[in-house]
């Protein structure tokens, strides 16, 4: 049966970049068929690509009730949320909501590292809470043989994460601190890449469904991440070091000490440059752009748009914010 009527659930960067993904920018382009509808609460307004507009789209709100989500999902092909995983009840109420209401098809809210590792689980909580979400859908989906969901990671959102400094780099003053060798591989996409993976799974989802998979745009390092920055720079940058075990134990002193989302920060940075994590080996080993006919990204491209968002912040018709 194709999948025509797709919910997407959230109103912030992963929402916008999978609506933009499955509303192409020319008529008649690749996903022109999806009839898109958003779930925001009430009180907001979505966040919507440039080329997107609400006539494009179906806009329903919610607050978050089972019976409010059911009436929602009703008639809908697939849900994809897009709202962050840590929560395990407000999860597992979406996914019965979705159940009630007939709904055959699922996407968690992933997007992220690899949640079934354990090592990654024990060092960041909301990952083991992200871990009994895929438990409770496997549970679901052999008590459901109607029921199909497919779970995927990308790795780190690297242009949100050098436009925030989330990984420790400072684009505007053009420095940066690394947590090790520099040499650390770890799994990245941009964020164009979510909707294009998202995209993807819905077009393959007979090849896919009830798996976990990995889809990351490429697996890189802090050193091929300087080097691309300093390449389209023209500029070298100011380059800091510590260890690991440092960043660990900095992230978990600061949650110590009530200070929990810089805290929690340093601890997902740390995951990047642990190799004791093994958090890449899956992707590398598993992964499904073969089977979803994706093309690899490069650290360069990602890199490049991430400056090119900066520079162009509040640029009128620039399409990159």
């Amino acid at each position: 049966m194709a999948i025509e009527r797709v919910l997407v659930i959230g109103n912030r960067d992963v929402s916008r970049s999978i609506i933009g993904a499955l509303i192409p920018s020319s008529p008649g382009g690749k996903g022109s068929h999806y009839r898109v509808t958003i779930l925001t609460y009430p009180s907001q307004t979505p966040h919507l690509p440039s080329h997107v507009h609400l006539h494009h789209i179906t806009h329903v709100t919610s607050d978050f009730s089972s019976p409010s989500l059911t009436s929602a999902f009703k008639g809908h092909d697939i849900i994809i949320v897009a709202v962050p995983g840590g929560d395990t009840d407000f999860q597992i109420r979406i996914i019965n909501a979705a159940v009630s209401a007939g709904v055959p098809r699922y996407i968690p809210y992933e997007f992220g590292q690899d949640t079934l590792n354990t090592g990654v689980q024990e060092r960041l909580p909301k990952y083991l809470e992200r871990a009994r979400v895929i438990e409770y859908l496997q549970d679901i989906c052999s008590e459901h043989q109607s029921f199909e969901w497919v779970g995927v990671a990308v790795g780190c959102i690297l242009d949100r994460a050098l436009l925030t400094g989330d990984l420790g780099f400072d684009m505007q003053w053009q420095s940066a601190t690394i947590h090790g060798t520099g040499n650390e591989r770890f799994a990245v996409s941009s964020i164009e890449r979510v909707g294009v993976v998202v995209e993807s799974l819905i077009q393959q989802w007979g090849q896919v469904r009830n798996r976990y998979i990995y889809a990351a745009g490429t697996v890189t390092s802090a050193n091929d991440i300087i080097s691309c920055l300093e390449t389209i720079s023209g500029s070298k940058w100011t380059i800091g070091c510590s260890d690991v075990d440092e960043c660990v134990r900095e992230g978990r002193k600061r949650i110590g000490r009530g200070f929990l989302d810089s805290g929690v920060l340093l601890l997902e940075r740390s995951v990047l440059y642990d190799q004791e994590l093994s958090a890449v080996e899956r992707f590398l080993h598993s992964n499904s752009d073969e089977s979803l006919h994706l093309t690899p990204e490069t650290t360069e491209k990602i890199a490049e748009k991430a400056l090119h968002e900066l520079e162009h912040r509040g640029v009128p018709d620039c399409g990159c914010a």
